[in-house]
């Protein structure tokens, strides 16, 4: 694959990544034009500007995604059978399409929750598939494969765009502080522009590996000819830095390279199965690490400081996230997974502890710089080398089915969080009048150490489960 040809498919594969980060934050900022009490009609139209939700249900309302990516992760395999890697993220753009179009137009709560349901499945189909296309793209050449892991980090990337752009996007159209009745439905909207674009264009990408005649396909839904198994997986091991040759070799040897395996034979297969479970792992801890809810706690933690900027805080948080996955990009094949992952989780460890600290001490200071240096910390290793572990401790063969426990892991871990958080924190904390258990509490940062140690835990993983610094 030439250089031009990797570009423009790798732009086309992150489009679909990029509608998980959308998502995510869609709903987040303008969240009063969404919910405003009063539902109003523009001249003209039959929708409401506003869909009246209380908090239960717009928590149900922005929930709802989670199980879709779930249900989206759990299918990719059997789209990868079916489709092929390429065919199941173009299938991404048509199933994003189609949620926007319901939730765009949606004159009541369920069919805003139902279209929620439809781009999550979108979102969990692309998180499955996008890091291991990119994968198949850096193993196209050699020249590539020596940037495997600028290539892979194009995944988190697009992500954190789009959990920035989401936001931007509700800034300009829905106001300062988010309440402009009706208008985040235009913040809906883009989502669905840029899917007709990515339909539109997919006819014009090439998937690596993919040859004009006499070629037999391959488990992912690329074409290898006959005579380049061998060659193939030189390539494989070439771009699986994190385990020693042998291993690697031993690993891609036990399998056919035509033929893909299902998660029930990975799991059955003593070469395959830590590996796969490590991935799992992973993937988990990134959740488990508390990055979400740091990111919960940040407007009610800066707003007594900046009280005016409520509405910027929360998009400040989403530009470090973005501008911190920058150097990751460059520095991933420079200093290698490895370093990365735990520079990453010693940043988290640190920032988590003083973040538990300041909340109880009420040092807003503190606690403020806390969510930005945990946030950063995140960014440079936990956020996107997990994606890329899933392509380089595996053989290609085990990829999709490898990749589908990987990230179900990682989208029931984001719903634990979510559920779990406030729960344990108000279980941790005491109320300051025990006689009126809904008080304001004391000890409420006592949740983060928690968190620190998960990230210990996690450390030491990286320490005994990576065996070299690449």
């Amino acid at each position: 694959m030439s250089d031009k040809a990797a570009i423009y498919s790798i732009i086309w594969a992150c489009v679909s990544s990029w509608y998980y980060g959308y998502h995510l934050s869609e709903l987040n900022f303008p969240v009063d034009s969404l919910t405003c009490i009063t539902p109003a009609y523009p001249p003209l139209s039959r929708l409401p500007l506003c869909l009246n939700l209380d908090a239960t249900l717009y928590s149900v309302v922005t929930a709802i995604f989670t199980v879709g990516g779930l249900i989206g992760s759990l299918a990719s395999s059997w789209i990868v059978e079916k489709e092929g890697i390429k065919g199941g993220i173009a299938l991404t753009g048509y199933l994003n399409l189609m949620g926007v179009l319901g939730m765009g137009i949606a004159p009541h709560w369920i069919l805003l929750a139902l279209g929620r349901l439809l781009v999550g499945i979108s979102s969990g189909i692309a998180i499955c598939l996008v890091p291991p296309y990119l994968s198949m793209i850096a193993r196209s050449s050699p020249e590539l494969a020596a940037k495997s892991g600028q290539i892979g980090s194009m995944n988190q990337l697009a992500i954190v765009l789009g959990i920035f752009s989401a936001q931007f996007a509700g800034l300009i159209l829905t106001g300062s502080k988010g309440n402009v009745p009706g208008s985040w439905r235009y913040v809906v909207a883009i989502s669905g522009i840029v899917a007709a674009v990515q339909i539109v264009t997919a006819g014009q990408i090439v998937a690596p590996n993919e040859k004009p005649a006499d070629v037999v396909p391959n488990s992912e839904g690329g074409d290898v000819e006959e005579g380049d198994v061998t060659r193939t997986r030189e390539t494989d091991e070439a771009a699986s830095p994190l385990l020693p040759s042998s291993s690697t070799s031993s690993s891609t040897s036990s399998v056919n390279p035509s033929e893909q395996l299902t998660l029930h034979s990975i799991l059955g297969n003593r070469t395959l199965k830590g590996p796969a479970i490590l991935v799992a792992t992973f993937m988990a801890i990134q959740q488990l690490s508390g990055v979400n809810a740091v990111v919960f706690y940040s407007t009610p933690v800066l707003k007594p400081i900046l009280p005016a900027s409520a509405g910027m805080m929360s998009i400040g948080i989403t530009v470090v996230n973005a501008v911190m996955t920058l150097p990751a990009i460059f520095l991933m094949d420079r200093l290698g997974r490895k370093t990365l992952l735990l520079a990453s989780i010693a940043g988290m460890a640190i920032t988590s502890t003083l973040l538990a600290i300041g909340l109880d001490s009420g040092h807003q200071t503190l606690s403020a710089v806390s969510i930005v240096t945990f946030i950063a910390s995140f960014s440079i290793g936990l956020g996107p080398v997990p994606f890329l572990l899933v392509s380089e401790l595996v053989p290609s063969p085990a990829i999709p089915a490898v990749s589908c426990l990987a990230v179900s892991t990682n989208w029931i871990t984001n719903f634990l969080i979510a559920l779990l958080f406030l729960p344990l924190r108000d279980f941790l904390s005491t109320p300051v009048d025990p006689r009126d258990p809904i008080s304001d509490r004391k000890g409420e940062g006592r949740v983060f150490y928690v968190f620190t140690g998960i990230l210990i835990f996690g450390g030491l993983l990286v320490i005994r489960g990576l065996k070299n610094g690449k």
